[in-house]
């Protein structure tokens, strides 16, 4: 199995300066990883010299091929939506310098949340200054005070809401169909997340690639992004035969415990039945050290995956 270090697991690290985005290759490898995740706003540059660096040291450290995270406001103006999107297509077009094969995506609404306001304190810079460092000494301290604060976590399950409109779930496809276009010209495996809201129900989030299915595009699994009143077990059976990748989310702690209480291995064993082959990103949400608190959930993620492994 391939199982990958998802960047945000060391956010407050690298948001702090404790770790720079170019030790990361290294450090996922020392740390017994087969790839990265990257995440669109934690990216060392924007430039695609500079991306390309990072797809050097990956092979460098040994890496295979690592995944890219990226987010779409869905129903934001017409302008900003064009400009995220133009944003996403160009990361996209340089994903095969960078290493990367998939590609998640996640939908966010137009209100004033984490990724907005980032957005909001970027427009503050040139376009050369955005290009140069996705978020600036700015944004960095914006998102540090925001992630301190909680609000750059998962901050809980909450009751699921009723299905969306059908005319909501068309709009939030049409606003992917420009980047499932162009990944599948790319080659990219393109799967859009189980993230709540528009996307937090699986009926809503399959009806939605349905609507694209000239495009191949598939999920992203993440294994704990299920309302705490919904059967997650039977979400994750429904979505599991669209996957083309899985997050294994972690939130620090005894991870085999946890596993456990979350009833990760009877999940597993739902992407298993369908014969899923992808990737797995571990993401860490726990207190630092992350690099830890990751490498221990991967330690648990194998054991459950793997016949005959047991974590240390």
């Amino acid at each position: 199995m391939r199982v990958l270090l998802a960047q945000v697991s060391l956010l407050p690290e690298i948001l702090s300066k404790k770790i720079s985005a170019w030790d990361l290759t290294r450090l996922a490898a020392q740390n017994g990883f087969q790839g990265v995740e990257w995440l669109d706003r934690l990216l060392p540059s924007l430039e695609p010299e500079a991306l390309g660096r990072l797809g050097e040291l990956s092979r460098q450290a040994g890496l295979g091929q690592g995944a890219l995270s990226l987010t779409i406001p869905y129903d934001a103006s017409p302008r900003r939506l064009d400009a995220a999107t133009k944003r996403c297509i160009a990361l996209l077009e340089v994903c095969s310098d960078m290493g990367v094969s998939v590609v998640r995506v996640a939908l966010a609404s137009s209100g004033l949340n984490l990724g907005h306001l980032l957005e909001i304190v970027s427009s503050l810079r040139t376009r050369q200054a955005r290009r140069r460092a996705s978020l600036g000494w700015a944004g960095g301290l914006t998102y540090l005070a925001l992630a301190r604060a909680g609000y750059a976590r998962d901050r809980g399950h909450g009751v699921a809401p009723p299905s969306y409109p059908k005319e909501d779930l068309d709009r939030a496809a049409r606003s992917l169909e420009p980047l499932a276009e162009r990944a599948a010209q790319l080659g990219l495996a393109l799967g859009m997340e189980n993230h709540w809201g528009i996307s937090g129900l699986p009926g809503d989030l399959l009806y939605t690639i349905e609507r694209l299915r000239g495009y191949c595009l598939g999920v992203c699994l993440d294994l704990d992004n299920f309302y705490r009143d919904q059967d997650a077990l039977a979400g994750v059976a429904a979505l599991a035969p669209r996957a083309v990748h899985v997050h294994y989310k972690a939130h620090g702690g005894d991870a085999i415990a946890e596993a456990k209480r979350l009833g990760y291995r009877a999940r597993l064993e739902a992407l298993r039945a369908v014969g899923y082959a992808g990737a797995f990103s571990v993401e860490y949400e726990g207190p630092p050290p992350g690099l830890n608190g990751a490498r221990r959930a991967a330690e648990v993620l194998r054991a459950l995956w793997e016949p005959g492994s047991s974590p240390t």
